[in-house]
């Protein structure tokens, strides 16, 4: 395994600069790049008659990383965290660790076994846990079933379904990646539904039994539901439970019953192909009831790619309710905190001191050490279906929530990473290239500071362009 990792940062992607970027992305954020030569992405499931493609990627320009680069002196690099601890815009506890990534060897250490509010990179670990478990190509499966006159609807954790048709694949981004939001339409049920169900009076219902929750987690605040920054969880919604299924942008008013809008618009596609059909609300499909229709989402290794890139608290938690699921038998906030926990284990992370009260971070009662969030880097490395991690994490000065915030900095084209913040609380944990083209694992967490993310994203951004700018041999 670690010989397909020197392949990968051989030809890394992680350039300077937007040149070029848009093909060897393509290169980058698909399963199975970690390796000498380009793969094609996963062919999706066909939910129509027409064949669907996703482009093959471009192999890319060859990077700046290698596995024969010289390591950082740690007496360097501990110096460098311990100047962010020290930094005036850091907070009473800022715990910093760094690692060698191809090796493992502790570069820097600033309590970095203690655990501490991590924010959103939480989620880095509900990916982990979730690619290792269920694979990078486990798909979420909305159903119909029916049992006489009554279909149900079965929720099956896809939060991105679209109120029409879905795409199948045939929509991907600017940079050649499959979107999974609106992968699968509510309109493809109701076409199978037609072709299999004579048109008639129904009833119909949605059954979100394996979801029992709470929908919206104790421990996340309010104000997060009605700013639209997180939304329910109930198995099933459109468009991530935005209000009507419409797009309002990455916030808006979320459903309170997005289970429901997703029946109720099931509902008006089969009244539109002629049947008469009576809404009863959620309700447990009846024991032998038979499947007349199902879709598929798009494979988690896009879901994931999507919640890391922009960090979204709905799909993140849903994606780590799935994980207690398949691993516990029920959705619930216990059982994916279980399951995450005993799965990092298995692949030999550091879990002590890990708390988890959610899957996306919103919690402050969370619990996590620099050494967990790096560990889970590392490990993930060594195992066929959490090695190509590191490329769906968004690439500095580029992509996503480290876009704008490393644009023309030195670590611009270096850096892949996930961020954190909640009030007093900023983190941030990924991989970045020296100077020298060592390849190095980071965690930084910061707690106890002043509302306000502006100073200590400033100390953090320092830090890790010092990384990246280290020719410290």
């Amino acid at each position: 395994m670690r010989g397909k990792v020197v392949a990968w940062v051989t030809v890394s992607t992680l350039i300077v600069g937007a040149a070029g970027y848009a093909a060897a992305d393509a290169a980058d954020l698909v399963p199975g790049i970690l390796t000498s030569e380009p793969l094609p992405s996963p062919q999706p499931p066909l939910l129509t008659a027409s064949p669907i493609t996703v482009a093959e990627p471009s192999s890319g320009p060859v990077g700046l990383v290698s596995g024969d680069a010289p390591v950082p002196s740690p007496d360097a690099v501990q110096a460098l965290a311990e100047q962010l601890r020290a930094d005036s815009r850091t907070g009473k506890s800022t715990n910093v660790l760094v690692v060698d990534y191809l090796t493992g060897q502790v570069l820097a250490s600033v309590d970095g076994d203690d655990p501490q509010v991590p924010a959103s990179t939480t989620k880095l670990l509900t990916a982990v846990a979730a690619l290792q478990a269920l694979g990078p190509d486990y798909r979420f499966t909305t159903r119909v079933v029916q049992n006489g006159s009554t279909l149900t609807l079965v929720a099956g954790g896809d939060l991105m379904l679209r109120a029409g048709k879905g795409h199948g694949g045939a929509e991907l981004d600017a940079d050649g990646r499959v979107l999974p939001n609106g992968f699968a339409g509510m309109a493809d049920l109701g076409e199978q539904i037609e072709a299999t169900v004579p048109v008639g009076p129904i009833t119909l219902a949605v059954d979100t039994t394996d979801f029992p929750g709470p929908s919206y987690p104790a421990s996340w605040p309010a104000y997060a539901l009605s700013m639209g920054y997180a939304g329910r969880v109930e198995g099933i919604a459109i468009n991530i439970g935005k209000k009507n299924g419409v797009d309002v942008g990455e916030y808006g008013a979320r459903d309170k019953e997005p289970a429901v809008r997703a029946l109720d618009t099931l509902a008006k596609d089969l009244t539109k192909r002629g049947y008469e059909v009576t809404v009863v609300g959620k309700r447990a499909a009846a024991s032998g009831s038979e499947e007349v229709a199902s879709v598929v989402s798009a494979p988690l290794w896009a879901v994931v790619t999507e919640f890391l890139r922009y960090s979204d608290n709905t799909v993140t938690e849903q994606v780590a309710r799935v994980l207690g699921l398949e691993k516990h038998g029920a959705a619930t906030p216990e059982n994916a905190a279980r399951a995450t926990r005993e799965v990092l284990e298995e692949m030999g992370v550091s879990v002590d001191g890990l708390v988890l009260y959610d899957g996306a971070g919103y919690s402050d009662r969370n619990q996590i050490s620099p050494r967990t969030l790096v560990d889970s880097m590392v490990r993930s490395a060594e195992f066929d279906n959490t090695n190509d991690l590191l490329t769906y994490l968004p690439l500095g000065g580029l992509e996503g929530t480290v876009g704008k915030r490393f644009a023309g900095a030195p670590a611009a084209g270096y850096l892949r990473a996930k961020t954190g913040s909640l009030t007093g609380v900023t983190t941030l944990a990924g991989v970045v290239t020296t100077a020298d083209g060592r390849l190095l694992a980071f965690a930084t967490l910061l707690d106890g500071m002043p509302p306000g993310q502006p100073r200590p994203m400033a100390a953090v951004n320092d830090f890790v362009n010092g990384l990246a700018e280290c020719g410290c041999g």
